[in-house]
């Protein structure tokens, strides 16, 4: 009990110092989200209203699900933990409007990106850069927006990616 009252203080001590200000029930449920994806029950977790949405899938398709397939403006001021956040996904965030987001995996181009747009930031790990399946190249979601300011340009160059793939 002890011990789960100061890994919470902690935790919010944590989100303080990153410029994100959680109130105490948030920081539940951010630590909850990690937690899910740490035990590989989800890839993404969106935090809004008080709950967690949680949600598997290879990619960025979950992230995609959450801005395409829920209500409009889903993603609007919540907070995504993810398992990895590159530049790909840092553009839906971005275009979703969450205030927040953590990536267990963070690379310095989509911390960069989310922190220039006012993204609050936090991470487990930092890396230089999103790699491919076999670790020998920038991972093809990431070159499809690398250099695209824009969201809404980096998400289309990114569909536009995924469908390339996808008929493959």
């Amino acid at each position: 009990m002890f011990l789960s009252g100061i890994r919470k203080c902690l935790a919010a001590l944590l989100l303080f110092a990153a410029g994100s200000v959680m109130a105490a029930g948030e920081a539940d449920l951010f630590e909850q989200a990690k937690k899910l994806i740490a035990d590989g029950k989800a890839e993404c977790v969106v935090i809004r209203g008080g709950r967690l949405y949680p949600w598997n899938g290879r990619g960025v398709s979950p992230l995609l699900e959450f801005h395409d397939h829920r209500e409009p403006g889903f993603l609007k001021g919540a907070t995504v933990v993810d398992k990895v956040i590159g530049r790909a996904a840092a553009a839906i965030i971005v275009s979703g409007g969450a205030a927040r987001a953590h990536g267990e995996v963070m690379s310095e181009d989509g911390k960069a990106y989310l922190e220039s747009r006012g993204v609050q930031v936090t991470y487990g790990t930092l890396v230089p850069r999103i790699l491919n399946m076999d670790r020998n190249d920038l991972c093809p979601l990431e070159k499809s927006v690398e250099g695209i300011d824009d969201p809404e340009q980096a998400l289309t160059a990114l569909r536009k990616r995924i469908e390339e793939l996808k008929s493959r």
